[in-house]
């Protein structure tokens, strides 16, 4: 996994060097359970995604489902306790985060593709780890929308409050997932082929982070000196 220099914590409006850290989890549940979503979820960096993408050219994206989807989730809901640690709809997700080997037919896995841009003869590449809220434009009662990236893969995952969807929420489903970019995972295969994508490259995608997040920045650096 990558050497973060710097972590932004967005409930506090700051920017942090130390690592990120959830206190109240048992030592039998870290060691023996969480290290092994850890593990699958280096082995996947290793082998997907270390290496940038340099092009929006269709791929196959090769993954465990189960593990993946556990994984994204536990980073979403430790990221979301840094907002609200009290009826945290995550904590819904607990025990499939911890024992795996059950179906959510409420939930959706997307994968776009971010690419290099070139800024002044100068190539800069996504190089971040990411997780937070989506904003989608509209208003979505129904559902959640959170995206965790890892330098070129950006992963949404979109979320029915409602474990199965009704027919009074098809429409508003509709309209939320046509505004999220990117391929679906498939939940019952091992691969997927990815080939839509949007068309945001590294500079669409952190410009509005780095302006919102200037001022804490500033007054990291300053206080770093």
């Amino acid at each position: 996994m990558p050497n973060l220099t710097f972590r932004y914590i967005g409930s506090q409006d700051k920017f942090v060097t130390s690592e990120l850290v959830v206190s109240d989890v048992c030592s039998k549940c870290n060691n023996e359970k969480l290290s092994k979503l850890d593990s699958y979820f280096c082995s996947l960096y290793d082998k997907s995604f270390k290496d940038f993408h340099e092009e929006k050219k269709q791929f196959i994206f090769e993954y465990n489902y189960d593990l993946l989807l556990r994984n994204l989730l536990k980073i979403i809901y430790n990221s979301s306790r840094t907002i609200n640690s009290e009826d945290n709809y995550f904590e819904n997700f607990k025990h499939f985060i911890l024992n795996g080997n059950e179906t959510w037919g409420n939930v959706i896995l997307i994968l776009d593709i971010i690419t290099p841009c070139t800024t002044n003869g100068i190539k800069i590449y996504p190089t971040s780890m990411r997780c937070g809220t989506v904003d989608v434009g509209i208003k979505n009662e129904n559902f959640i929308i959170w995206a965790v990236s890892v330098n070129s893969y950006y992963f949404y995952i979109l979320i029915s409050k409602e474990k199965k969807i009704s027919e009074t929420l098809v429409e508003e489903l509709n309209n939320v997932y046509n505004r999220i970019p990117g391929t679906i995972i498939h939940p019952y295969k091992t691969q997927t082929l990815i080939s839509d994508f949007s068309n945001q490259n590294s500079y669409d995608a952190h410009v509005d982070f780095v302006n919102n997040t200037s001022e804490a920045f500033y007054k990291y650096t300053k206080n770093s000196k």
